[in-house]
């Protein structure tokens, strides 16, 4: 998968349950600002902070309205995992993704066969690579799903550009395998590079400066996609402040688009609420 993908929100109602009836509205604003396919239940949206009966239920919601999506089924375990992956492939959705396994660090054999049983689903299969976060798999582990047609991309979060360049290095063993940056602040220096895209926070409440980025990138007019990736930096830290995704559920807000807070214990930010309404309103967003 190539382009600007946001990893979408969660949304929630005041008491913090599932607020479906607001997530079409959501997806219709994203899809009229030129985005075509969605990150699915990642760090934006709240997964972990999610039951296995309401990532199902918002699953199955979601593909009424899309199944344009990269669905993370991160579990802590390979039988919750595939028991989730095999939801969003009957759902019909596009790919899957996931982390390693969280909390225990699984032996090297035991991280190859958690990817391989979850590529035996059908549909392709990208590794969410968030060593901050989690798990730090060697690069020849990831070189060995690659050669072994186990995973066909991945999404990395991260803020070292050279490893992500040394990454880059998985097309030469499959020239079809999709890299995409997850930090929107790396997006131009990124694609330069040889990256396919952006799963991107930023997209979700100012998708139109993304998306005409990405444009501008593949027509080669780098001088107009700096002076936007400047914007988008400054959104980005500012959506940063706070617990995350905090401010950028906020920033939706202002858009018109209310998604709800973000789930105790994670807090709201008076600040960043504060600095991110001023950036859209300069950007006159």
């Amino acid at each position: 998968m190539k382009g600007v993908i946001p990893a979408i929100v969660t949304p929630f109602k005041e008491n913090e349950e599932l607020d479906l009836d607001s997530l079409e509205t959501y997806i219709q604003f994203l899809k009229r600002n030129g985005i075509e396919h969605f990150f699915v239940l990642g760090s934006t949206g709240e997964f972990n902070m999610l039951s296995f009966e309401e990532k199902t239920t918002f699953l199955k919601k979601l593909a009424d309205i899309t199944k344009n999506g990269i669905v993370n089924v991160t579990e802590n375990s390979t039988y919750n995992a595939l028991k989730l992956a095999k939801i969003v492939v009957d759902l019909g959705f596009e790919e899957l993704a996931s982390l390693p396994p969280l909390y225990h660090k699984p032996s090297e054999k035991g991280i190859v066969k958690y990817f391989e049983d979850l590529s035996r689903l059908g549909i392709p299969l990208n590794m969410y690579y968030y060593p901050q976060n989690s798990y730090q798999i060697a690069e020849n582990i990831i070189e060995k799903l690659v050669e072994e047609g186990i995973i066909q991309g991945m999404k990395y979060t991260t803020n070292d550009l050279v490893s992500f360049k040394n990454l880059i290095s998985l097309k030469e063993i499959n020239k079809e395998f999709s890299l995409l940056i997850g930090n929107d602040e790396l997006f131009l220096e990124s694609y330069l590079a040889g990256g396919d895209g952006l799963v991107s926070a930023v997209a979700n409440i100012a998708p139109e400066l993304v998306v005409k980025e990405y444009e501008l990138l593949k027509n080669g007019n780098l001088t107009e996609a700096l002076k936007i990736q400047k914007m988008i930096e400054k959104i980005n830290k500012a959506i940063l402040i706070g617990d995350y995704p905090s401010t950028l559920k906020n920033g939706l807000k202002y858009r018109g688009i209310y998604v709800g807070k973000v789930r105790s214990p994670l807090q709201e930010s008076v600040d960043g609420n504060s600095l991110i309404y001023g950036i859209l309103k300069e950007l006159g967003l």
